[in-house]
């Protein structure tokens, strides 16, 4: 369990991606959105932009997407924007759970995912995998919780304009990841990680399962109360 200033925290999830690619070229990544990672992709777009990493053999699959809504609000359109575009991906190694019928086919196929990078909802989802998710779940079509709709909807205006439902990689799928990073920042955030990883493990607060993956960092902007295992990321 680590903690930083939350440029720290980005330039750390950054190097840990860039590391990760560097060992593997043809590395699977599992791939956030929202306001947390914006600051991982800023670095990982100038890196790129300096030549510092080869994405042309890397998988990147995106965690999960709204359903019904228009182009620019999906996520595809966040990473293609906010990564994909300053970078040397090939179009046909982008992976968005909206583009096929099997996506965890797919993830096998691609030699499953290498390193897979989360956030936390204030209510524990992982993903979209809201609480009472069964942990045995692959990607699959969910309700989005009233409480994750609010958090998403200055990106829509409106909360009336927010999606109801989305597609996520389950939490199995998340799960077979190799390593997975979860990185939470803000203070408001604080709570929730210490719960999913001093309490019990639940699929009522989904983040819990994480507890029994056997490579998971959890890093984060503001202090924690407690340890947790943790491996030292490859840095660049």
């Amino acid at each position: 369990m680590s903690s930083y200033s939350y440029e720290e925290l980005c330039e750390r999830v950054a190097n840990a991606i860039a590391g990760q690619i560097k060992i593997k070229s043809d590395s699977c990544l599992g791939l956030p959105t929202g306001h947390t990672p914006l600051g991982v992709y800023r670095y990982l777009s100038e890196w790129s932009r300096q030549g510092r990493i080869d994405w042309s053999k890397a998988r990147c699959f995106a965690l999960d997407d709204y359903l019904g809504t228009s182009e620019e609000n999906t996520f595809h359109y966040y990473l293609e924007k906010n990564l994909y575009s300053h970078t040397n991906i090939r179009p046909e190694h982008k992976f968005n759970p909206c583009h096929t019928d099997d996506y965890d086919r797919l993830i096998a196929e691609q030699g499953g995912l290498d390193l897979t990078i989360l956030g936390i909802g204030g209510n524990g989802h992982i993903a979209f995998n809201e609480p009472g998710t069964i942990a045995a779940s692959w990607t699959h079509c969910t309700f989005l919780n009233q409480s994750t709709r609010v958090a998403n909807q200055d990106s829509f205006g409106e909360l009336a304009h927010v999606p109801t439902r989305g597609l996520t990689m389950g939490l199995a799928t998340i799960l077979q990841s190799r390593w997975i990073i979860l990185m939470a920042n803000g203070e408001k955030k604080k709570t929730i990680v210490e719960n999913a990883f001093r309490g019990p493990v639940t699929t009522d607060l989904p983040a819990s399962l994480l507890q029994k993956h056997p490579r998971t960092d959890v890093w984060t902007d503001f202090s924690l109360d407690f340890s947790f295992p943790a491996e030292s990321p490859a840095l660049v």
